[in-house]
Protein backbone atom coordinates (compact mmCIF):
# COMPACT_ATOMS: atom_id res chain seq x y z
CA UNK A 1 0.00 0.00 0.00
CA UNK A 2 1.49 3.34 -1.26
CA UNK A 3 1.32 6.53 1.12
CA UNK A 4 -0.99 8.12 -0.84
CA UNK A 5 -3.46 5.47 -0.52
CA UNK A 6 -2.99 5.81 3.08
CA UNK A 7 -3.86 9.44 3.37
CA UNK A 8 -6.65 8.12 1.30
CA UNK A 9 -8.00 5.67 3.37
CA UNK A 10 -7.41 8.44 6.51
CA UNK A 11 -9.54 11.05 5.08
CA UNK A 12 -11.84 8.79 4.40
CA UNK A 13 -11.95 7.11 8.16
CA UNK A 14 -12.85 11.64 9.33
CA UNK A 15 -15.59 11.83 7.12
CA UNK A 16 -19.11 11.31 9.34
CA UNK A 17 -21.11 7.92 8.61
CA UNK A 18 -24.50 8.17 6.81
CA UNK A 19 -27.27 5.78 7.77
CA UNK A 20 -26.55 3.35 5.16
CA UNK A 21 -23.17 3.09 5.73
CA UNK A 22 -24.33 2.78 9.73
CA UNK A 23 -26.15 -0.03 8.67
CA UNK A 24 -23.31 -1.49 6.69
CA UNK A 25 -21.10 -1.25 9.89
CA UNK A 26 -23.37 -3.20 11.87
CA UNK A 27 -23.84 -6.17 9.18
CA UNK A 28 -20.06 -6.25 9.04
CA UNK A 29 -19.42 -5.95 12.66
CA UNK A 30 -22.66 -9.08 13.24
CA UNK A 31 -21.25 -11.43 10.03
CA UNK A 32 -17.66 -10.93 12.20
CA UNK A 33 -18.90 -11.67 15.45
CA UNK A 34 -20.58 -14.76 14.43
CA UNK A 35 -17.53 -16.11 12.11
CA UNK A 36 -15.50 -16.09 15.24
CA UNK A 37 -13.05 -13.01 13.67
CA UNK A 38 -14.59 -10.16 16.86
CA UNK A 39 -12.31 -8.45 18.32
CA UNK A 40 -11.33 -9.64 21.99
CA UNK A 41 -12.07 -7.52 24.63
CA UNK A 42 -10.23 -8.11 27.88
CA UNK A 43 -11.36 -7.23 31.04
CA UNK A 44 -8.93 -5.42 33.42
CA UNK A 45 -10.70 -3.91 36.41
CA UNK A 46 -12.50 -6.10 38.45
CA UNK A 47 -15.66 -6.11 40.53
CA UNK A 48 -13.17 -6.47 43.79
CA UNK A 49 -10.17 -4.08 42.59
CA UNK A 50 -8.21 -2.56 45.05
CA UNK A 51 -6.46 0.76 44.76
CA UNK A 52 -3.72 0.58 47.65
CA UNK A 53 -0.56 1.72 46.53
CA UNK A 54 3.23 0.87 47.34
CA UNK A 55 5.34 4.10 46.16
CA UNK A 56 7.37 4.76 42.71
CA UNK A 57 8.47 2.18 40.43
CA UNK A 58 11.84 3.64 40.84
CA UNK A 59 13.79 4.56 43.99
CA UNK A 60 16.56 7.24 44.47
CA UNK A 61 17.61 4.35 47.57
CA UNK A 62 18.53 1.47 44.94
CA UNK A 63 21.32 1.29 42.44
CA UNK A 64 19.80 -0.88 39.67
CA UNK A 65 20.75 -0.83 36.12
CA UNK A 66 18.95 -0.74 33.02
CA UNK A 67 19.58 -4.34 32.16
CA UNK A 68 18.32 -3.59 28.30
CA UNK A 69 21.36 -2.21 27.37
CA UNK A 70 23.19 -5.08 27.15
CA UNK A 71 20.75 -7.06 25.67
CA UNK A 72 22.59 -7.21 21.86
CA UNK A 73 25.52 -7.03 23.10
CA UNK A 74 27.49 -9.84 21.59
CA UNK A 75 30.56 -10.91 21.30
CA UNK A 76 32.17 -9.17 18.09
CA UNK A 77 34.77 -6.74 17.20
CA UNK A 78 33.99 -3.98 15.63
CA UNK A 79 35.67 -2.10 13.03
CA UNK A 80 36.31 1.75 12.83
CA UNK A 81 37.89 4.08 10.75
CA UNK A 82 39.48 7.25 11.22
CA UNK A 83 40.30 9.66 8.69
CA UNK A 84 42.47 12.28 10.25
CA UNK A 85 43.07 16.06 9.45
CA UNK A 86 44.48 19.30 10.73
CA UNK A 87 41.80 21.16 11.98
CA UNK A 88 41.64 24.88 13.46
CA UNK A 89 42.68 27.11 16.69
CA UNK A 90 38.86 27.59 18.45
CA UNK A 91 38.19 24.15 17.96
CA UNK A 92 41.76 23.08 19.56
CA UNK A 93 41.91 20.57 16.85
CA UNK A 94 45.26 22.60 14.88
CA UNK A 95 47.56 19.84 15.14
CA UNK A 96 48.65 16.60 13.11
CA UNK A 97 47.96 13.28 13.82
CA UNK A 98 52.43 12.65 14.64
CA UNK A 99 51.93 15.81 17.01
CA UNK A 100 48.85 14.12 19.04
CA UNK A 101 51.13 11.02 19.60
CA UNK A 102 54.10 12.55 19.99
CA UNK A 103 53.68 13.44 23.67
CA UNK A 104 52.44 11.88 26.90
CA UNK A 105 50.08 13.32 29.14
CA UNK A 106 52.56 14.35 31.97
CA UNK A 107 54.15 16.49 29.61
CA UNK A 108 51.00 18.52 28.92
CA UNK A 109 50.59 19.17 32.42
CA UNK A 110 54.39 20.15 33.13
CA UNK A 111 53.93 22.49 29.93
CA UNK A 112 50.61 23.69 31.51
CA UNK A 113 48.96 23.04 28.23
CA UNK A 114 45.67 21.37 27.11
CA UNK A 115 46.56 17.36 25.05
CA UNK A 116 46.80 18.23 21.58
CA UNK A 117 43.77 17.34 19.44
CA UNK A 118 43.07 16.72 15.55
CA UNK A 119 39.82 16.50 13.94
CA UNK A 120 38.50 13.28 11.82
CA UNK A 121 36.09 11.81 10.01
CA UNK A 122 34.57 8.43 12.42
CA UNK A 123 33.05 5.37 10.54
CA UNK A 124 31.63 2.01 11.92
CA UNK A 125 32.29 -0.79 9.54
CA UNK A 126 33.44 -4.02 8.83
CA UNK A 127 37.16 -5.04 7.63
CA UNK A 128 36.04 -4.40 3.89
CA UNK A 129 35.42 -0.61 4.95
CA UNK A 130 32.14 1.59 6.43
CA UNK A 131 29.09 -0.31 6.32
CA UNK A 132 26.00 1.78 5.32
CA UNK A 133 23.67 2.80 7.98
CA UNK A 134 26.24 2.88 10.45
CA UNK A 135 27.10 6.09 12.38
CA UNK A 136 29.84 8.19 9.59
CA UNK A 137 28.54 6.17 6.68
CA UNK A 138 29.15 8.74 3.56
CA UNK A 139 30.63 11.74 6.10
CA UNK A 140 33.00 13.65 4.00
CA UNK A 141 33.58 16.42 6.66
CA UNK A 142 34.41 16.21 10.27
CA UNK A 143 32.58 14.31 12.36
CA UNK A 144 35.08 14.20 15.39
CA UNK A 145 37.98 15.09 17.49
CA UNK A 146 40.75 12.63 18.92
CA UNK A 147 43.45 12.74 21.20
CA UNK A 148 45.56 10.82 23.22
CA UNK A 149 44.58 9.82 27.17
CA UNK A 150 45.30 7.95 30.35
CA UNK A 151 48.55 9.04 32.07
CA UNK A 152 50.55 5.73 32.01
CA UNK A 153 49.39 4.68 28.43
CA UNK A 154 50.02 7.83 27.14
CA UNK A 155 53.81 6.83 27.87
CA UNK A 156 53.47 3.40 25.94
CA UNK A 157 54.60 3.56 22.20
CA UNK A 158 51.03 2.45 21.99
CA UNK A 159 48.78 4.81 22.70
CA UNK A 160 45.09 4.99 24.06
CA UNK A 161 42.90 7.72 22.15
CA UNK A 162 39.54 9.37 23.13
CA UNK A 163 37.26 10.19 20.62
CA UNK A 164 34.54 13.23 20.80
CA UNK A 165 32.23 13.34 18.25
CA UNK A 166 31.00 16.77 17.42
CA UNK A 167 28.06 18.55 18.73
CA UNK A 168 25.13 18.58 15.37
CA UNK A 169 27.40 14.86 14.13
CA UNK A 170 24.66 12.41 16.09
CA UNK A 171 26.08 10.10 18.44
CA UNK A 172 27.50 6.10 18.02
CA UNK A 173 25.02 3.96 20.24
CA UNK A 174 24.09 6.76 22.69
CA UNK A 175 27.46 7.79 22.99
CA UNK A 176 29.12 11.28 22.35
CA UNK A 177 32.32 10.63 23.62
CA UNK A 178 34.33 7.21 22.55
CA UNK A 179 36.91 6.15 24.70
CA UNK A 180 39.63 3.57 22.65
CA UNK A 181 41.90 1.95 25.26
CA UNK A 182 45.11 -0.22 24.48
CA UNK A 183 45.46 -2.09 27.94
CA UNK A 184 48.98 -3.00 26.96
CA UNK A 185 49.96 -4.19 30.95
CA UNK A 186 46.92 -6.76 29.96
CA UNK A 187 48.67 -9.46 28.39
CA UNK A 188 44.79 -10.97 27.66
CA UNK A 189 44.09 -8.22 26.10
CA UNK A 190 39.93 -8.73 27.06
CA UNK A 191 40.28 -8.51 31.20
CA UNK A 192 38.21 -5.49 31.19
CA UNK A 193 35.91 -6.88 28.83
CA UNK A 194 35.48 -10.18 30.84
CA UNK A 195 34.66 -8.23 34.48
CA UNK A 196 32.54 -5.73 32.56
CA UNK A 197 30.45 -8.33 30.99
CA UNK A 198 30.03 -10.29 34.69
CA UNK A 199 29.41 -7.08 35.97
CA UNK A 200 26.28 -6.85 33.71
CA UNK A 201 24.85 -9.96 34.78
CA UNK A 202 24.76 -9.20 38.68
CA UNK A 203 21.31 -7.34 39.94
CA UNK A 204 23.10 -5.74 42.59
CA UNK A 205 25.67 -4.06 41.04
CA UNK A 206 26.22 -1.99 37.31
CA UNK A 207 28.28 -2.05 34.49
CA UNK A 208 28.87 -0.56 31.07
CA UNK A 209 28.83 -1.31 27.66
CA UNK A 210 32.24 -2.77 26.59
CA UNK A 211 33.87 -4.51 22.74
CA UNK A 212 36.54 -5.09 21.00
CA UNK A 213 37.65 -2.43 18.49
CA UNK A 214 39.91 -2.67 15.48
CA UNK A 215 40.70 0.61 14.71
CA UNK A 216 41.85 1.87 11.14
CA UNK A 217 44.01 5.36 11.03
CA UNK A 218 44.70 7.38 7.46
CA UNK A 219 46.12 10.44 8.58
CA UNK A 220 45.68 13.39 5.76
CA UNK A 221 47.16 16.09 8.33
CA UNK A 222 49.99 16.21 6.25
CA UNK A 223 48.96 16.20 2.86
CA UNK A 224 48.60 12.61 2.88
CA UNK A 225 46.21 10.33 1.01
CA UNK A 226 47.38 7.11 1.31
CA UNK A 227 45.86 3.79 2.93
CA UNK A 228 44.43 2.79 6.32
CA UNK A 229 46.53 1.95 8.71
CA UNK A 230 46.38 -1.10 10.89
CA UNK A 231 46.40 0.39 14.96
CA UNK A 232 45.14 -3.44 16.06
CA UNK A 233 42.92 -3.98 18.81
CA UNK A 234 41.30 -1.75 21.54
CA UNK A 235 38.96 -1.98 24.09
CA UNK A 236 36.08 0.53 23.72
CA UNK A 237 34.75 1.09 27.02
CA UNK A 238 31.28 3.62 27.75
CA UNK A 239 32.29 6.48 29.24
CA UNK A 240 30.88 7.50 32.55
CA UNK A 241 29.74 10.49 32.52
CA UNK A 242 26.43 12.68 32.27
CA UNK A 243 25.35 10.23 28.92
CA UNK A 244 26.12 7.09 31.26
CA UNK A 245 23.64 8.14 34.00
CA UNK A 246 21.07 9.45 31.55
CA UNK A 247 21.34 6.02 29.27
CA UNK A 248 21.46 3.48 32.32
CA UNK A 249 18.50 5.47 34.11
CA UNK A 250 20.01 7.72 36.82
CA UNK A 251 19.89 11.15 37.52
CA UNK A 252 22.67 13.02 35.05
CA UNK A 253 22.78 16.22 37.35
CA UNK A 254 23.61 13.95 40.06
CA UNK A 255 27.07 14.21 41.63
CA UNK A 256 29.37 11.87 40.06
CA UNK A 257 33.06 11.39 41.18
CA UNK A 258 35.84 9.18 39.94
CA UNK A 259 38.48 7.95 42.93
CA UNK A 260 42.29 8.83 42.71
CA UNK A 261 44.22 7.50 45.21
CA UNK A 262 41.11 8.47 47.40
CA UNK A 263 41.77 7.65 51.00
CA UNK A 264 38.16 9.31 52.26
CA UNK A 265 40.40 11.78 54.54
CA UNK A 266 38.88 15.33 54.57
CA UNK A 267 41.45 16.49 53.05
CA UNK A 268 40.65 20.05 54.63
CA UNK A 269 43.31 21.47 52.91
CA UNK A 270 42.28 20.22 49.62
CA UNK A 271 38.67 19.81 49.18
CA UNK A 272 36.86 22.65 49.20
CA UNK A 273 33.13 23.97 47.66
CA UNK A 274 33.58 25.13 43.97
CA UNK A 275 32.31 28.91 45.57
CA UNK A 276 34.81 28.63 47.85
CA UNK A 277 38.26 30.98 47.08
CA UNK A 278 40.54 28.43 48.08
CA UNK A 279 38.92 26.28 45.84
CA UNK A 280 41.94 24.65 42.85
CA UNK A 281 40.09 22.12 40.42
CA UNK A 282 44.08 20.42 39.78
CA UNK A 283 44.07 19.87 43.79
CA UNK A 284 41.01 18.95 44.24
CA UNK A 285 41.61 16.70 41.73
CA UNK A 286 44.18 14.84 43.26
CA UNK A 287 41.88 12.42 45.06
CA UNK A 288 38.64 12.81 42.95
CA UNK A 289 38.04 14.10 39.22
CA UNK A 290 34.64 15.94 38.79
CA UNK A 291 32.35 14.19 36.36
CA UNK A 292 29.06 15.34 37.64
CA UNK A 293 27.33 18.02 39.25
CA UNK A 294 30.09 20.72 40.66
CA UNK A 295 27.57 21.15 43.95
CA UNK A 296 30.13 19.41 46.38
CA UNK A 297 28.38 20.15 49.36
CA UNK A 298 27.17 16.50 49.89
CA UNK A 299 30.53 15.38 49.26
CA UNK A 300 32.29 17.65 52.36
CA UNK A 301 29.34 16.31 54.59
CA UNK A 302 29.70 12.61 54.02
CA UNK A 303 33.44 13.02 54.40
CA UNK A 304 32.80 15.28 57.52
CA UNK A 305 30.76 12.43 59.15
CA UNK A 306 32.60 9.36 57.83
CA UNK A 307 35.68 10.71 59.69
CA UNK A 308 33.69 11.54 63.08
CA UNK A 309 34.90 8.80 65.31
CA UNK A 310 31.39 9.81 67.50
CA UNK A 311 29.37 8.68 64.69
CA UNK A 312 28.19 4.68 64.82
CA UNK A 313 29.33 3.24 61.59
CA UNK A 314 26.35 1.04 61.04
CA UNK A 315 23.89 4.78 61.40
CA UNK A 316 26.40 6.33 58.61
CA UNK A 317 25.95 3.20 56.35
CA UNK A 318 22.02 3.24 56.77
CA UNK A 319 21.86 7.11 55.65
CA UNK A 320 24.51 7.56 53.39
CA UNK A 321 25.22 4.16 51.51
CA UNK A 322 23.03 1.35 49.79
CA UNK A 323 24.83 -1.54 52.24
CA UNK A 324 23.91 -3.88 49.49
CA UNK A 325 25.33 -2.12 46.47
CA UNK A 326 28.81 -1.54 48.87
CA UNK A 327 28.87 -5.31 49.98
CA UNK A 328 28.57 -6.71 46.57
CA UNK A 329 30.48 -4.45 44.72
CA UNK A 330 33.75 -4.65 47.33
CA UNK A 331 32.81 -8.59 46.93
CA UNK A 332 33.36 -8.61 43.14
CA UNK A 333 36.75 -6.75 44.14
CA UNK A 334 37.77 -9.51 46.70
CA UNK A 335 36.46 -12.46 44.45
CA UNK A 336 38.41 -11.06 40.83
CA UNK A 337 41.72 -9.90 42.44
CA UNK A 338 41.20 -6.57 41.52
CA UNK A 339 43.49 -5.30 44.12
CA UNK A 340 43.82 -1.31 44.71
CA UNK A 341 40.34 -1.15 44.23
CA UNK A 342 40.28 -0.09 48.09
CA UNK A 343 41.62 3.65 46.55
CA UNK A 344 41.06 4.01 42.94
CA UNK A 345 39.53 2.34 39.97
CA UNK A 346 35.55 3.30 40.93
CA UNK A 347 33.02 6.03 40.58
CA UNK A 348 30.92 7.35 43.40
CA UNK A 349 27.35 9.03 42.26
CA UNK A 350 24.72 10.32 44.36
CA UNK A 351 21.28 11.22 42.93
CA UNK A 352 20.66 14.96 43.37
CA UNK A 353 17.65 14.07 45.86
CA UNK A 354 19.25 11.49 47.67
CA UNK A 355 21.52 11.37 50.98
CA UNK A 356 22.67 7.84 49.34
CA UNK A 357 26.33 7.41 47.79
CA UNK A 358 26.73 4.28 45.28
CA UNK A 359 29.94 2.61 44.04
CA UNK A 360 30.53 2.24 40.17
CA UNK A 361 33.44 -0.42 39.28
CA UNK A 362 36.07 0.90 36.87
CA UNK A 363 39.53 0.30 36.21
CA UNK A 364 39.75 -3.88 36.35
CA UNK A 365 42.83 -4.25 34.65
CA UNK A 366 44.70 -5.86 37.68
CA UNK A 367 41.70 -9.03 37.86
CA UNK A 368 42.24 -12.59 37.01
CA UNK A 369 45.82 -11.41 36.99
CA UNK A 370 47.45 -13.66 39.73
CA UNK A 371 48.61 -16.64 37.58
CA UNK A 372 50.81 -13.72 35.12
CA UNK A 373 52.20 -12.33 38.61
CA UNK A 374 53.41 -15.34 39.00
CA UNK A 375 54.48 -16.21 35.90
CA UNK A 376 56.72 -12.84 35.70
CA UNK A 377 57.88 -12.92 39.12
CA UNK A 378 55.79 -10.78 40.98
CA UNK A 379 54.75 -11.39 44.56
CA UNK A 380 51.82 -9.64 45.99
CA UNK A 381 51.53 -7.69 49.65
CA UNK A 382 50.02 -9.94 51.94
CA UNK A 383 48.00 -6.61 52.61
CA UNK A 384 47.00 -6.73 48.70
CA UNK A 385 44.46 -10.03 49.84
CA UNK A 386 40.80 -9.71 50.85
CA UNK A 387 39.48 -7.29 52.80
CA UNK A 388 42.89 -6.03 53.90
CA UNK A 389 43.37 -4.53 50.30
CA UNK A 390 40.69 -2.05 51.21
CA UNK A 391 41.69 -0.73 55.15
CA UNK A 392 44.37 2.10 54.23
CA UNK A 393 40.63 3.99 53.14
CA UNK A 394 38.58 5.40 56.62
CA UNK A 395 35.28 4.08 54.93
CA UNK A 396 36.39 0.64 54.42
CA UNK A 397 38.67 0.34 57.47
CA UNK A 398 35.49 1.52 59.34
CA UNK A 399 32.65 -0.51 57.96
CA UNK A 400 34.97 -3.77 58.07
CA UNK A 401 35.07 -3.68 61.64
CA UNK A 402 31.14 -3.55 61.76
CA UNK A 403 29.83 -6.95 62.28
CA UNK A 404 26.48 -6.71 61.14
CA UNK A 405 27.95 -5.11 57.74
CA UNK A 406 31.02 -7.77 57.64
CA UNK A 407 27.50 -10.57 57.72
CA UNK A 408 26.67 -8.94 54.83
CA UNK A 409 29.71 -8.91 52.73
CA UNK A 410 30.64 -12.57 53.34
CA UNK A 411 26.69 -13.28 51.78
CA UNK A 412 27.57 -10.89 48.92
CA UNK A 413 30.63 -13.07 48.56
CA UNK A 414 29.17 -16.35 48.66
CA UNK A 415 26.10 -15.03 46.30
CA UNK A 416 28.87 -14.26 43.73
CA UNK A 417 30.95 -17.34 43.92
CA UNK A 418 27.74 -19.76 43.77
CA UNK A 419 25.72 -17.92 41.50
CA UNK A 420 27.65 -15.69 38.92
CA UNK A 421 31.22 -16.11 39.26
CA UNK A 422 31.37 -19.90 38.98
CA UNK A 423 34.55 -21.10 37.09
CA UNK A 424 32.11 -22.49 34.24
CA UNK A 425 30.74 -19.61 33.57
CA UNK A 426 33.37 -17.48 33.90
CA UNK A 427 35.86 -20.03 31.42
CA UNK A 428 33.00 -20.25 28.81
CA UNK A 429 33.38 -15.84 28.36
CA UNK A 430 37.10 -16.68 28.55
CA UNK A 431 36.80 -18.92 25.67
CA UNK A 432 34.60 -16.91 23.96
CA UNK A 433 36.93 -13.61 23.82
CA UNK A 434 39.89 -15.34 23.52
CA UNK A 435 38.69 -16.78 19.51
CA UNK A 436 37.91 -12.75 19.18
CA UNK A 437 41.12 -11.54 20.77
CA UNK A 438 44.25 -13.96 20.40
CA UNK A 439 44.57 -13.30 16.25
CA UNK A 440 44.83 -10.13 16.76
CA UNK A 441 47.22 -10.14 19.81
CA UNK A 442 49.57 -12.15 17.86
CA UNK A 443 49.32 -10.24 14.61
CA UNK A 444 50.73 -6.73 13.71
CA UNK A 445 50.89 -4.15 14.87
CA UNK A 446 49.94 -5.88 18.66
CA UNK A 447 52.46 -9.06 18.48
CA UNK A 448 55.43 -6.46 18.54
CA UNK A 449 54.02 -5.65 21.99
CA UNK A 450 53.26 -9.07 23.21
CA UNK A 451 53.59 -9.54 27.09
CA UNK A 452 53.84 -12.89 26.98
CA UNK A 453 54.53 -16.24 24.11
CA UNK A 454 51.52 -17.62 22.55
CA UNK A 455 51.78 -20.84 24.38
CA UNK A 456 51.92 -18.56 28.09
CA UNK A 457 48.60 -16.88 26.82
CA UNK A 458 46.63 -20.06 26.27
CA UNK A 459 48.75 -21.25 29.84
CA UNK A 460 46.92 -17.84 31.49
CA UNK A 461 43.85 -18.48 29.64
CA UNK A 462 43.10 -21.77 31.49
CA UNK A 463 43.70 -20.53 34.51
CA UNK A 464 42.07 -17.19 34.92
CA UNK A 465 38.79 -18.89 35.98
CA UNK A 466 40.12 -20.38 38.87
CA UNK A 467 41.45 -17.97 40.65
CA UNK A 468 37.88 -16.84 41.97
CA UNK A 469 38.40 -20.26 44.22
CA UNK A 470 42.20 -18.61 44.90
CA UNK A 471 41.21 -15.36 45.50
CA UNK A 472 37.60 -17.07 48.18
CA UNK A 473 40.39 -18.99 50.23
CA UNK A 474 42.16 -15.64 50.43
CA UNK A 475 38.74 -13.51 51.72
CA UNK A 476 38.38 -16.34 54.57
CA UNK A 477 41.93 -16.07 55.39
CA UNK A 478 42.23 -12.38 55.57
CA UNK A 479 39.26 -12.11 58.43
CA UNK A 480 41.58 -13.70 60.75
CA UNK A 481 44.21 -11.27 60.12
CA UNK A 482 45.06 -8.21 62.02
CA UNK A 483 44.54 -4.73 59.81
CA UNK A 484 47.47 -3.86 57.64
CA UNK A 485 49.28 -0.42 58.84
CA UNK A 486 51.61 1.79 58.14
CA UNK A 487 55.56 2.35 59.88
CA UNK A 488 55.95 5.78 60.31
CA UNK A 489 59.27 7.83 59.84
CA UNK A 490 61.73 6.77 62.31
CA UNK A 491 63.00 9.43 64.62
CA UNK A 492 66.11 10.38 66.70
CA UNK A 493 65.36 10.13 70.28
CA UNK A 494 67.32 13.29 73.00
CA UNK A 495 69.65 9.95 74.10
CA UNK A 496 71.16 9.46 70.86
CA UNK A 497 68.90 6.39 70.40
CA UNK A 498 66.45 5.97 67.28
CA UNK A 499 62.73 5.57 68.29
CA UNK A 500 60.52 3.17 65.97
CA UNK A 501 56.94 3.82 65.63
CA UNK A 502 54.16 2.28 63.70
CA UNK A 503 50.53 2.50 63.54
CA UNK A 504 48.16 0.77 65.42
CA UNK A 505 46.68 -2.15 63.69
CA UNK A 506 43.01 -3.92 64.49
CA UNK A 507 42.16 -7.34 64.82
CA UNK A 508 37.98 -8.65 65.86
CA UNK A 509 39.11 -10.16 69.58
CA UNK A 510 41.23 -7.05 70.35
CA UNK A 511 44.18 -8.41 70.65
CA UNK A 512 47.16 -7.49 68.39
CA UNK A 513 51.05 -7.69 69.46
CA UNK A 514 53.98 -6.88 66.79
CA UNK A 515 57.06 -8.27 65.65
CA UNK A 516 59.88 -5.52 65.29
CA UNK A 517 62.74 -6.54 63.36
CA UNK A 518 65.82 -3.86 62.25
CA UNK A 519 68.40 -5.48 59.84
CA UNK A 520 71.20 -3.25 57.64
CA UNK A 521 70.20 -5.36 54.73
CA UNK A 522 65.85 -6.04 53.47
CA UNK A 523 66.52 -9.77 53.45
CA UNK A 524 67.04 -9.65 57.30
CA UNK A 525 69.71 -12.40 57.36
CA UNK A 526 71.21 -11.02 60.64
CA UNK A 527 68.85 -8.69 62.31
CA UNK A 528 70.14 -6.07 65.00
CA UNK A 529 66.31 -5.65 66.78
CA UNK A 530 64.36 -8.60 66.89
CA UNK A 531 61.75 -7.93 69.07
CA UNK A 532 57.88 -8.11 70.08
CA UNK A 533 56.08 -5.67 71.51
CA UNK A 534 52.24 -4.89 72.38
CA UNK A 535 52.84 -1.25 71.76
CA UNK A 536 53.41 1.17 68.60
CA UNK A 537 56.92 1.88 69.46
CA UNK A 538 59.93 1.06 70.00
CA UNK A 539 63.90 2.69 70.80
CA UNK A 540 66.97 0.77 69.28
CA UNK A 541 70.62 2.21 69.66
CA UNK A 542 71.72 2.30 66.10
CA UNK A 543 75.14 4.03 64.63
CA UNK A 544 75.12 5.59 61.36
CA UNK A 545 74.47 3.86 58.49
CA UNK A 546 71.37 2.61 56.14
CA UNK A 547 68.42 0.46 57.91
CA UNK A 548 65.74 -1.70 57.18
CA UNK A 549 62.96 -1.59 59.57
CA UNK A 550 60.29 -4.70 59.37
CA UNK A 551 57.21 -4.45 61.65
CA UNK A 552 54.65 -7.78 61.30
CA UNK A 553 51.25 -7.70 63.54
CA UNK A 554 49.85 -11.03 64.91
CA UNK A 555 46.59 -11.98 66.01
CA UNK A 556 45.24 -13.86 69.09
CA UNK A 557 45.23 -16.87 67.15
CA UNK A 558 48.38 -16.17 65.45
CA UNK A 559 47.61 -14.74 61.95
CA UNK A 560 50.19 -12.25 60.78
CA UNK A 561 49.69 -9.03 58.71
CA UNK A 562 52.25 -6.86 56.89
CA UNK A 563 52.60 -3.09 56.50
CA UNK A 564 51.72 -1.44 53.44
CA UNK A 565 55.18 0.03 53.39
CA UNK A 566 57.48 -1.72 50.87
CA UNK A 567 61.34 -1.42 49.12
CA UNK A 568 61.85 -1.81 45.70
CA UNK A 569 65.28 -3.12 45.18
CA UNK A 570 66.88 -3.09 42.12
CA UNK A 571 67.28 -6.85 42.20
CA UNK A 572 65.06 -8.28 43.90
CA UNK A 573 61.85 -6.43 43.11
CA UNK A 574 59.44 -5.52 45.46
CA UNK A 575 59.96 -6.36 49.52
CA UNK A 576 56.91 -6.09 51.45
CA UNK A 577 55.88 -4.76 54.72
CA UNK A 578 59.66 -3.09 54.59
CA UNK A 579 60.85 0.66 55.44
CA UNK A 580 64.15 1.73 54.57
CA UNK A 581 65.60 4.49 57.04
CA UNK A 582 69.35 6.09 57.62
CA UNK A 583 71.29 7.37 60.50
CA UNK A 584 73.42 10.37 59.95
CA UNK A 585 76.54 11.16 61.72
CA UNK A 586 75.17 14.33 62.93
CA UNK A 587 72.36 12.11 64.85
CA UNK A 588 69.59 12.73 62.49
CA UNK A 589 67.59 10.21 61.12
CA UNK A 590 65.42 10.56 57.70
CA UNK A 591 62.91 7.63 55.99
CA UNK A 592 63.72 6.72 52.46
CA UNK A 593 60.41 5.84 50.35
CA UNK A 594 62.16 5.71 47.37
CA UNK A 595 62.94 2.87 45.26
CA UNK A 596 66.97 1.77 44.52
CA UNK A 597 68.32 3.17 41.58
Amino acid sequence: MNKKRVGEEKDAVRRPYGKAAGVLLLAVSLSLALSGCAQTITTLISPDETYETEGSAYTDDKFRDNAALYEDDAAEIVTLYLTTGQGNADEGTNHTWAEVNSHPLSWYEEQGLEPWACEAVLQVGDENGPVEGEFGYGELTANATIRVRGESSSEQNQKSYRIDIKSGKGDWEDQEVIVLNKYVGDPMRFTNLLSYKLLQEIPQLVSVRTRLVHLYVKDKTEGQDGKFVDYGLFTQIEQVNGTWLNNHGFDRDGQLYKAEGFDWERHEDALYLATDARFDLDTFEQYLEIKGNEDHTKLLQLLEVVNDETVPIGDILDQYFDRENLAYWMAFQILSGNSGAGEMGYYLYSPQASEKWFFLSWDLDAAFSKEYDRIRGETRALWSEGVSSFTDAVLFRRVLQDPEFLAALSEAVETLKGQYLTQERIQGLIDEYRALAEPYVYSMPDRIYARVDQETYGILADSMAEEIEENYQSYLESLERPFPFHIEDPEAAADGSVTLRWEESYAADGSVTYQVQVAEDFTFANCLVDQETGGTSLSASLAPRQYFVKVTARGAAGAEQQAFDYYNSENNGTVHGVLCFYVFKDGTVAASRFTEE
